[in-house]
């Protein structure tokens, strides 16, 4: 079909293709007077290079143990290993509770609360829960994954066991449809603790007080495997009634019972400790195939990265020596790590979403200061992203820059040493990041069940690298 096309339009169109030629030879006069203008060595030159990174999974040993989440668990996987996962903690007072002078108690019980776990959802757990009969956490205290727990637990206090699935199917469907529904784990408390909660005022006065009631507990599974529970919050909740003497208008006494519970948290104001057990031994990573790397958490495995910043120094900056007084300018680094396609089915296929990038020697203090960013500490954010079949680690050009610069002031020995120094640097999965754009985001270690394989600095087909994009100005 034919549009119909006036003869006003033709005659605009025939007078703005007659401008065109003149338009063209504006423009191009305009360019050509800029360039006749200015010095060729002055034109900015933007270049990028790719450097192809060493690389190698490593176990992630002993990691700083603070987590909004505890994690409960025993899982075997058939690429990523074994490991065992569980917690200590304390419970945050009531300042100044008093009970109503009539009131019983009902219940006690500690009730953990999640709504997502991990594996099988039929497979049967059971959860014990030890007393802290040694000594308690300490708030002050740095702690650390591979936690001594007979340093604060003698395993002869029992105060609870429960058996349990994931996914209570005595639950009915009409409950878990509300919106405030959140699985949960109940362990019931002995009689002793439950008396002494209604009984002692002086336990109410402080934090430390309390804490000398009781001093916390250690959950463990201690029967079945293949379950992991992402704990969201775990309390002591006691419940209680008594009785209210109401007086009716009429002078008529009527008496009315009244239930009430207290809860008596864990969260950010008491301490609590996630210990991991990993299965992982040398000679799992040297089953890993050459072309690939392993990632896993919880207590898995990080890749080590040695940046060949030698190689860099010299295409980047000694090659432009002399040029425009050997100003380099940074406009981006980026880390390329993709995902691998390998042969393994891992059971465990949940994808970590954010990695940090930064110094082995550095990962230590960022950790107990959680803060993303952070002061003095060079950190680089990768992002998973389907689209780009991996992660990517960008934005990092002032770090590479204030690298390169310092090493332009030295001499080759220093300069050697410098950058030796440097290395190596590490990828570890972490949480706590929702929005990278923001600031002061809390960063921790990842201690959920997540795993993947990365395509290493030896893979044949795209191997890790860096990729920097820079102008000599």
């Amino acid at each position: 079909m034919y549009k119909h096309i006036i003869p006003s339009t033709i005659r605009c169109l025939a007078f703005s293709l007659a401008l065109l030629p003149l338009f063209l030879v504006s423009c191009q006069d305009i360019n050509d007077i800029g360039a006749s203008i200015r010095p060729f060595e002055d034109i900015m030159n933007v270049k990028k290079k790719s450097f192809v990174v060493q690389t190698k999974t490593v176990p992630a040993g002993s990691i700083y143990s603070e987590t909004t989440k505890p994690v409960l668990g025993y899982y075997t996987d058939n690429v990523f290993g074994n490991f065992q996962v569980d917690f200590l903690t304390e419970f945050r007072y009531v300042r100044n509770l008093k009970f109503e002078s009539n009131a019983e108690s009902d219940s006690l019980y500690l009730v953990m609360y999640y709504k997502n776990f991990f594996g099988d959802a039929d497979a049967v757990q059971e959860a014990t829960v030890y007393q802290l009969d040694k000594k308690p956490l300490d708030f002050s205290t740095n702690y650390y994954s591979d936690i001594d727990i007979n340093e604060f637990c003698t395993k002869q206090i029992v105060l609870g066991k429960r058996t349990y699935t994931a996914y209570d199917k005595t639950v009915p469907d009409s409950e878990r449809a509300l919106s405030g529904y959140c699985n949960s784990v109940r362990v019931k408390m002995p009689d002793d603790l439950k008396k002494g909660l209604m009984t002692r005022t002086d336990i109410y006065a402080s934090q430390d007080e309390f804490v000398k009631f009781l001093k916390g507990v250690y959950v463990t599974n201690t029967f079945g495997q293949q379950t992991v529970l992402e704990i969201d919050s775990v309390n002591l909740e006691l419940n209680y009634h008594y009785d209210e003497h109401l007086t009716a208008v009429s002078g008529a006494d009527s008496v009315v019972t009244r239930y009430k519970k207290v809860l008596f948290p864990s969260n950010k104001e008491t301490t609590e400790v996630v210990r991991v057990v990993s299965g992982i031994k040398e000679e799992d990573l040297a089953l890993i195939p050459d072309s690939v790397e392993s990632v896993f958490s919880p207590g898995g495995t990080f890749v080590q990265v040695e940046i060949p910043f030698e190689e860099i120094y010299n295409e980047v900056v000694a090659s432009n020596i002399g040029v425009n007084d050997s100003l380099i300018n940074i406009n981006d680094f980026s880390l390329v790590m993709q995902e691998a396609l390998t042969d393994y089915n891992s059971l465990r296929v949940t994808t970590p979403i954010y990695f940090i990038f930064m110094r082995k020697a550095d990962m230590n203090e960022f950790f107990v200061q959680s803060l993303y960013p952070a002061p003095n500490i060079d950190t680089v954010i990768g992002v998973y992203s389907s689209a780009d079949g991996g992660y990517v680690f960008n934005n990092a050009g002032n770090f590479m820059e204030v690298i390169l610069d310092s090493a332009m002031k030295m001499t080759p020995a220093a300069r050697t040493e410098y950058f030796k120094k440097k290395n190596p640097y590490m990828i570890v999965p972490v949480s706590g990041l929702t929005d990278v754009a923001g600031t002061n985001a809390t960063v921790r270690h990842l201690f959920s069940t997540y795993g993947t394989m990365v395509r290493s600095g030896r893979n044949k087909y795209s191997p890790m690298r860096i990729a920097i994009t820079y102008t000599n100005l």
